[in-house]
């Protein structure tokens, strides 16, 4: 979908070689060190992890009900299925085991997921296109129907279309609040007895990161006995951004953004 070049965020560093002649990066032969997996291990990948994990993961792992897996720290550090294979295998809380799982089988679903974090992080394949697609009429009736709670083309966004380039402006869209603090979400975890709040910094169906107002970071394992409670700010950008990716249709946006660059 066209807005998902906006989605991408900061992976691990990439190694990359120079395309012939010297005329700038070529796609990577290795991700953090690492080869790239066999592209018949990766096929054979997503043909089993589609219809197993599709339905909670995504197709492409990006994430639906369930978590991103290309961004999530237990799939980067996982070596051949060393890491997500006893999860596949045991399952957690919400997710269903597949015991019936075999270690060739595993490998392929970590080489699949190997190569969504190539893809991702390598981003001299993707290129910025016009993203002014949608009709500004469509798009006013849905930020009335969805959007008037909050925001108003008159008072807090007038003039909005004036002040940013389409491209920055579907960015201001799709993170609202920007990458900084100031977007980020509250989290109350209690594990152990003890109760830990701050700034959520990272959260995964395995693993949650939480910043206390000291500045200390603290890292908690997900599991019986741990209570994780999510304050999201921007809640109802959220879920509008789930409902476009689910639906495989981001027309919506599109029209949102035409409406937006309207309002001068």
């Amino acid at each position: 979908m066209k807005f998902l070049a906006f989605l991408l965020t900061g992976l691990p560093l990439l190694a990359q070689a120079p395309a012939a002649g010297g005329r700038g990066p070529a796609r990577s032969t290795f991700l953090v060190s690492r080869p790239i997996p066999d592209p018949a291990a990766v096929e054979r990948g997503k043909a089993l992890f589609v219809p197993a994990c599709g339905f909670c993961h995504g197709p492409n792992a990006t994430g639906g009900e369930g978590p991103d897996l290309v961004r999530s720290t237990v799939a980067l550090r996982d070596e051949g299925g060393d890491e997500i294979g006893p999860v596949i295998r045991a399952g957690r809380p919400g997710m269903p085991p597949f015991p019936q799982m075999t270690d060739a089988q595993i490998k392929d679903i970590a080489a699949f997921l190997r190569n969504r974090q190539q893809e991702a992080i390598d981003r001299g394949s993707y290129s910025l296109k016009n993203v002014n697609t949608g009709d500004p009429s469509r798009g006013e009736a849905f930020f009335a129907a969805h959007c008037s709670t909050c925001h108003s083309g008159a008072k807090d966004l007038k003039g909005i279309g004036a002040k940013y380039e389409n491209s920055v402006l579907m960015g201001k869209i799709v993170y609202p609040g920007g990458r900084g603090p100031a977007a980020r979400s509250s989290v109350t975890v209690r594990a152990a007895g003890k109760t830990t709040t701050g700034v959520l910094e990272y959260q995964d169906d395995f693993e949650v990161g939480v910043r206390d107002d000291a500045g200390e970071y603290h890292g908690f394992t997900r599991g019986p006995g741990v209570s994780v409670a999510v304050k999201e700010p921007l809640a109802g950008h959220v879920k509008l951004m789930k409902s476009f990716a689910s639906s495989g249709n981001d027309r919506d946006l599109h029209d949102v953004l035409a409406y937006l660059v309207s309002v001068k």
